[in-house]
């Protein structure tokens, strides 16, 4: 087994620190012949970890499939120590494919000591928000610009590791044979073998690297502070000051809504609905229509209106209309909300009222956005 360890010149571009003990944390990545724990192999186990301030890089190498339960062992003894697990995905791959390895070889090891943190899982529910092209680590480092060496897949690597073990195994006998000559001839396998390290590497450092991701996390679960709201041609547009500072400029939304994030400062523009709405009461029982003025009285005061006049409210009659500016509102959350027809699924909020304008219910509308343009298409 090789052992592999040093430290690497790395930036976290991310605030742990906030709720973890940075010395307590650590980023793993594991690098198998194939994805069913029953019938492959694994081949490398590598980590990041912070010591003296400083990032360290470990990793353990299997040069043959008989020392794979050295690696595993030794990965299980480096991580006692350390309380926080950091990966990409490993939540579906790389921590359920260890612990079927050691139910393999009947070893008593497992992460139960440790706090699970899967990047891909903490961003998976603003997918639609990031809009990238898939969600891939190499992709996610591409939208950070961070850049890497390595160029190969994990899938491409079966193939090296697979001749690494074929070329390593010709050249052990070469150079039995030519001990008496004292040749060295270049090593084919220890080409193979840098371009494994190397991958795993880049992976292990484009995970420290891509830890900034969490920031976009933090817009939408993080607090942030209404600077301004106000009407301005057909949007009404509110601006956000952000919990932290974006890596990238970030934007969606459709013909109705548009939002714009870069830095620590973000916008939403929302188009308005300037004219005549209405609002339904739901006890249209307690009311009376009056057809000559489009409008609805309750029973009690029904006894100062003749009955040629009124006739039982309905549902689709019994509103209030109300002039002015809305903006919409895509699930209930406030009220009192308007529509143009009963059965609209969409609701309006008027937009100059005490009680949109309060920063609480701002906060609560702008919540509320967020939540509705994470579901479009």
């Amino acid at each position: 087994m090789i052992i592999r360890e040093f430290p690497v010149d790395l930036q976290l571009n991310y605030s742990f620190g906030q709720e973890y003990d940075l010395n307590r944390m650590v980023f793993f990545d594991i690098e198998t012949t194939g994805l069913d724990a029953k019938t492959s192999y694994l081949y490398l186990i590598g980590c990041i970890y912070i010591k003296e301030a400083s990032f360290h890089l470990i990793q353990w190498f299997s040069e043959g499939i008989e020392e794979e339960i050295r690696l595993i062992r030794a990965f299980f003894e480096f991580i006692q120590d350390y309380d926080v697990l950091i990966h990409y995905n490993g939540a579906g791959f790389d921590v359920p494919y260890l612990l079927k390895k050691c139910r393999q070889f009947h070893l008593n090891y497992n992460f139960d000591h440790m706090e699970s943190l899967d990047l891909y899982k903490k961003i998976t529910p603003y997918k639609k928000l990031l809009k990238l092209s898939n969600y891939k680590q190499k992709t996610v480092e591409n939208f950070l610009k961070i850049a890497r060496k390595d160029v190969y897949s994990g899938g491409d690597l079966i193939e090296v590791y697979q001749s690494y073990l074929g070329k390593r195994n010709i050249e052990h006998l070469k150079k039995s044979r030519l001990k008496a000559t004292k040749e060295n001839p270049s090593s084919e396998a220890e080409e193979l073998l840098d371009l494994l390290l190397l991958h795993n590497e880049d992976d292990l450092k484009g995970l420290v690297g891509i830890s900034s991701i969490l920031h976009y996390v933090d817009l939408f679960e993080k607090p942030f502070h209404i600077l301004q709201a106000l009407v301005e041609g057909e949007y009404f547009i509110i601006q956000l000051k952000l919990h932290s500072m974006l890596p990238s400029r970030i934007s969606c939304g459709n013909e109705i809504i548009q939002f714009r994030a870069d830095g620590s400062e973000a916008s939403l523009y929302i188009k308005i609905f300037e004219g005549e709405l209405k609002h339904f009461y739901d006890n249209y029982k307690d009311y009376f229509y009056l057809p000559k003025e489009d409008s609805v009285v309750h029973k009690s005061l029904a006894i100062y209106v003749e009955k040629e006049f009124r006739e039982k409210a309905k549902p689709a009659n019994c509103y209030v209309k109300k002039t002015g500016i809305f903006v919409p509102q895509f699930e209930p959350l406030m009220t009192p909300y308007f529509k143009e027809n009963l059965k609209d699924k969409t609701t309006y909020l008027q937009v100059h009222t005490d009680s949109l304008l309060q920063e609480e219910n701002l906060i609560k509308y702008v919540k509320h956005i967020f939540h509705h343009l994470n579901k479009l298409k």
